[in-house]
Order: structure tokens, then C-alpha cells, then sequence
């Protein structure tokens, strides 16, 4: 997992505008290479994306989730989503939505993607915290398909929503909006393969 330390903190809710900055920074660090989840393996980390870096691969915690538009090609299934920047409109959509309304650049992708579904939850900040520092699978996957009863392939995102989500390889996961600005998404999040 990605922390932040030694920081002198501009409080929001709990948050840190440095923090953006240093998960951007420890982010640079990871592999860029393509490795994929383990099944059975709990991940737990935070990460940010960016018009540049819009699409969230699910994969290895060593692995960055935060990939450019033209890697969607390469990635394949690797790929889940995409973060939307539009004035007013920031959602996440699934891969295939988003390759569908032509998001990917035109890039011929037809049947590469695989199927993810979102759907907001009824879980406070501080809820989401507790459930990913347990890295309980059965307690994420049972949260997952309770909330993911009504999926959408894509959803509005706001400070301190907690989407779920699940994919049709059998990844299960949620993520907590931590942070938006005009620039970044910054999410705290955890998934498994089953």
C-alpha cells in the first residue's frame, strides 16, 4: 500500500492535498509492465489518476494502475476502467463503455476488453477503511454483490463516494473517491481475483 508520511497536513475531512502529490510521486515508481492479479491475492492501495493517466488496471499491487489511453491496447482484459474528466461530469466507466463511445483514441479493440460493473454504496469513508484494513475476502466480495445488485457500466463520482465494483474475470473491489481536483482523481482502494 501507498502512505503518505511527514507531511504538514491542509486538513479537508481527513485528507491531505500533499497526499496527492506523494501517491503521484511513489506511483512513478512502480512497474509499468503488465502483471496481472494473483487469484486469491487481497490488494490494497491508493492511487491517482489524471486526464493523462485515466484507465485503472486492476492488477498487482507492484503493477501501476494508473495508465495512459494508449496502453489500453496493450493491457487488454489487464484494463477495467476509465476515469471521465469532463467539466461537471466526473464518472468512471467501464473499459468496454468507454471504448464503445469512442474514449480509447479510436483504437481498434473490438472484443478485447472484458465487462466491469460499478455501483455507488451505502459505506461511509471511515466504513470502507475499516472493511479494506481487514482484507476479508468474503466480507469485500459479500459488500461487492450487495451493492453491485443495481450495476451501471458507468457512475457519477463525488469526494467520499464509495463505489463498488466486479468485473466478468471475477475481480471484485471498491474504492473510496478520497480526493478531486481540476487536474486528478485520488482514490484509496482494494480488489481481489477469485
Amino acid at each position: 500500500m501507498l502512505i503518505a508520511q511527514n507531511l504538514t497536513p491542509q486538513v479537508k475531512m481527513g485528507r491531505t492535498r500533499a497526499k496527492s502529490s506523494s501517491v503521484m510521486q511513489q506511483q512513478m515508481t512502480l512497474s509499468h509492465g503488465i502483471i496481472p492479479a494473483v487469484r486469491g491475492e487481497y490488494y490494497s492501495y491508493s492511487s491517482v489518476f489524471t486526464k493523462e493517466r485515466p484507465l485503472y488496471a486492476l492488477m498487482k499491487c507492484k503493477s501501476n494502475k494508473a495508465r495512459l489511453i494508449s496502453e489500453a491496447s496493450n493491457l487488454g482484459s489487464e484494463i477495467n476502467a476509465l476515469f471521465q474528466f469532463n467539466e461537471g461530469n466526473l464518472r468512471v466507466l467501464s473499459i468496454k463503455e468507454a471504448d464503445t463511445l469512442g474514449l480509447l483514441d479510436r483504437m481498434y479493440s473490438k472484443g478485447a476488453f472484458g465487462d466491469t460493473w460499478f455501483a455507488p454504496t451505502n459505506l461511509t469513508p471511515g466504513q470502507f477503511m475499516k472493511l479494506r484494513a481487514r482484507k476479508k475476502t468474503e466480507e469485500l466480495v459479500r459488500a461487492c454483490r450487495a451493492a453491485l445488485a443495481e450495476r451501471q457500466v458507468a457512475i457519477k463520482l463525488r469526494e467520499e463516494l464509495v463505489v463498488a465494483l466486479m468485473t466478468d474475470g471475477g475481480k471484485y473491489g471498491m474504492f473510496l473517491v478520497e480526493e478531486i481536483t481540476i487536474f486528478s482523481i485520488q482514490i484509496e482502494a482494494c480488489h481481489i481475483l477469485l
